[in-house]
């Protein structure tokens, strides 16, 4: 599956409601929702690997793309920011493998680690590939190394999203994005790259299938041999595992019968 796709293969990316799960809250680990949070004493949090730094203010911060430039304005917290996560290389070219979705970074310095009171060791943030520092910008792009990466970002692009950023702070305008009043300049080592990238659930527009699970076409005929179950199938709006586990369970009976 080419790098990107692989982000939102069963991530919602139209049909999701609600601002609660259109950004990413806890930056620096696998899984950042906005109303889930690990904590170090759940039998699962070796499977989640940290708990994430919880963003209190998004002005301590600029979220970048994987090729390290920004993408939109970070305060918003809207569908627009959404379509726009789900479209962030589209600078790579229109052919490129890259285009559409793909790793989100936070970027940020020691100031705002100051200002939100973060502690950014582990077990709030998971250094295997989530969350990266250094003392300079240059050297913190060279870190950023991650399975989803396509490329590894160019340490002068990131400096030079940095340096442009900066300069919105001194102009107090962001003359890019829009965000209002830019408060704060990233200057101040050591800097940090986050894993800030959404994850959404509940797809709602999967393929049309009939009570035994069988796939069917824009006809309505039934395609022999295509089962499928879970967030793969549309056409209800059932909540949580049961979607899963019910439906899975009768396409496995189906087909094993067929």
């Amino acid at each position: 599956m080419a790098i990107g796709a692989a982000l939102w293969a069963t991530s919602n990316q139209s049909n999701e409601g609600g601002r609660a799960v259109t950004k990413t809250l806890h930056i620096g680990c696998r899984y950042g929702y906005q109303n889930l949070k690990w904590e170090p004493q759940s039998p699962l949090f070796k499977l989640a690997g940290a708990s994430g730094l919880t963003v209190s203010s998004f002005e301590d911060l600029i979220l970048v793309n994987q090729i390290g430039q920004r993408f939109w304005n970070e305060l918003d917290d809207s569908y627009k920011f959404l379509s726009a996560c789900l479209g962030t290389n589209g600078n790579l070219g229109r052919g490129s493998r890259a285009n559409g979705g793909g790793p989100i970074w936070a970027i940020f310095d020691a100031d705002a680690v100051r200002r939100e009171r973060w502690d950014p060791k582990p077990p709030n943030v998971d250094p295997n590939g989530w969350f990266f520092s250094a003392q300079t910008i240059r050297e913190l792009a060279a870190k950023i190394v991650n399975p989803y990466q396509s490329q590894p970002i160019a340490p002068r692009v990131l400096e030079e999203t940095v340096t442009r950023y900066n300069s919105h702070v001194e102009l107090g305008k962001d003359l890019d994005f829009s965000r209002p009043s830019p408060q704060f300049k990233i200057e101040t080592p050591p800097f940090y790259a986050a894993w800030s990238t959404p994850i959404l659930h509940d797809t709602l527009t999967g393929l049309r299938i009939n009570t035994k699970c069988q796939v069917m076409d824009v006809r309505g005929r039934v395609i022999s041999g295509l089962y499928c179950a879970g967030e793969t199938a549309g056409g209800f709006g059932l909540h949580g595992l049961p979607r899963a586990t019910v439906f899975g369970r009768i396409a496995g009976r189906e087909a094993a019968r067929a």
